[in-house]
């Protein structure tokens, strides 16, 4: 199966809201590619001239793969508080990234400096949990908080939590990620 089909799937829910009709033969996928069957965390990006634009995503998942791109897709184009719903005219201009996360590694640690040696920057996303506060970052966070420090920092102060005294979980995972390109370029 190809990334640039599970591209596709994304792209068409966000078409099938813009258009409001169903287009997406979830039962023929699903016969085609098994695999869109079994749960699989992840997270659907939306970038209009490179800012995002929308996002959303799912680190403990239960749905499958298929459902999970498709109520991101609409979720990320649609139902993002911080921005207003997508208009046809951006939909035409955005450029879609989906990532598929690795399933979650938990660390064993005793203060910052046992998870930071742990964590390799830029490679790993990281969540952060204690009992109803989390948070997680992709690895893709990187690029804006260049330093561990500043990550976790971040990562924390995201999640509620204050610090490490409490012991929360802290998870690793590495992503998969595909990006298409606009469908009118600017």
């Amino acid at each position: 199966m190809s990334q640039s089909l599970l591209l596709d799937i994304a792209r068409e829910s966000i078409t099938e809201v813009l258009e409001a009709q169903t287009t997406i033969n979830k039962k023929q996928l699903l016969k085609d590619y098994p695999i869109l069957d079994k749960p699989l965390s992840s997270f659907v990006s939306l970038y209009l001239n490179n800012e995002l634009r929308g996002l959303s995503g799912s680190i403990f998942t239960q749905e499958s793969l298929l459902e999970g791109i498709i109520h991101h897709a609409k979720t990320a184009a649609f139902q993002d508080e911080r921005f207003e719903p997508l208009s046809t005219s951006e939909y035409l201009q955005i450029s879609l990234e989906l990532s598929l996360l690795t399933p979650l590694r938990e660390l064993i640690y005793e203060n910052s400096d046992d998870i930071k040696k742990n964590v390799k920057p830029k490679e790993d996303g990281l969540v952060i949990s204690l009992g109803k506060k989390q948070a997680a970052f992709l690895p893709q966070v990187w690029t804006k908080l260049s330093s561990f420090d500043e990550f976790f920092s971040q990562l924390l102060n995201e999640s509620g939590i204050n610090n490490l005294n409490e012991h929360p979980q802290v998870f690793t995972f590495q992503v998969e990620k595909h990006r298409d390109e606009p469908i009118l370029k600017q």
